[in-house]
């Protein structure tokens, strides 16, 4: 079987065991799949009585399809994300972390972002944090080393200066400055993510005396109070890097 159609099969399997359709555009999305090819095989099991078309361009599998289901199922690898590769459809959710993590430690519990329509339907183990979202405009992609589905760098970086307040995304952010889009990241994230954002590009900027560019104003938005909060934490990442000799500090 052809990886597309296994994709095809899988999505369908996870979803009819939580009684939800697979949004085509998604899955195209998600997977980066070509869509004439997802489409022709879903007329193909349609023609067979095993799928059938929603609105909005869902697809569901029909319960005659629950041998094809529990056959798509039992292909599954075993996985660090386990649950998640196992129960739910990664066209509903993504791990936010950013790639190449390896270096800042594991959290104590991953920060997952879930559709909403998943609410109730799923019970995700005590080691995850899970964020229930409209995830429309969110950006994410399945990775195939992975097994799962995991949230663009920007779209990971903005959930988790929103929704996690231990994960450190800002010594992320820091070492990757010339890489990340910042703009993008505070487009992406809510206000309590965005002062976050900016308290800690308006210390690095003062503190090192480097210009970070940005079309949003960080000094503006830079947060007094957040910044008493977590001082010891930025001046123990900003000045590790010889900023404080330099500057005769």
């Amino acid at each position: 079987m052809s990886r597309l159609r296994h994709v095809v099969l899988l999505q369908l399997a996870k979803a009819w065991k939580l009684d939800l359709p697979v949004p085509v555009g998604r899955l195209v999305k998600v997977f980066e799949l070509n869509s004439g090819l997802v489409y022709r095989f879903l007329r193909e099991l349609a023609r067979e009585g095993l799928v059938v078309e929603g609105t909005r361009g869902s697809w569901r599998l029909c319960d005659v399809g629950k041998a094809l289901a529990e056959y798509a199922l039992g292909f599954i690898p075993e996985n660090v994300y386990e649950y998640w590769t196992r129960m739910v459809p990664e066209v509903y959710y993504y791990i936010a972390e950013p790639p190449s993590i390896e270096w800042l430690g594991f959290p104590e519990k991953v920060l997952v972002v879930v559709d909403n329509a998943l609410k109730g339907r799923i019970e995700p183990p005590k080691n995850y944090s899970v964020v229930y979202k409209n995830m429309r405009g969110r950006r994410w992609r399945y990775d195939w080393d992975l097994g799962a589905s995991k949230g663009f760098a920007e779209q990971s970086l903005a959930d988790l200066l929103s929704y996690d307040p231990a994960y450190p995304a800002e010594q992320y952010i820091l070492y990757n400055l010339d890489r990340l889009d910042l703009d993008n990241i505070a487009r992406r994230t809510t206000l309590n993510g965005l002062r976050r954002l900016a308290t800690f590009l308006a210390f690095f900027r003062l503190s090192s005396g480097k210009l970070v560019s940005t079309r949003f104003n960080y000094l503006r938005l830079a947060d007094l109070e957040l910044l008493e909060k977590r001082l010891g934490e930025y001046a123990e990442l900003v000045y590790a890097n010889d900023i404080a000799e330099r500057r005769g500090i």
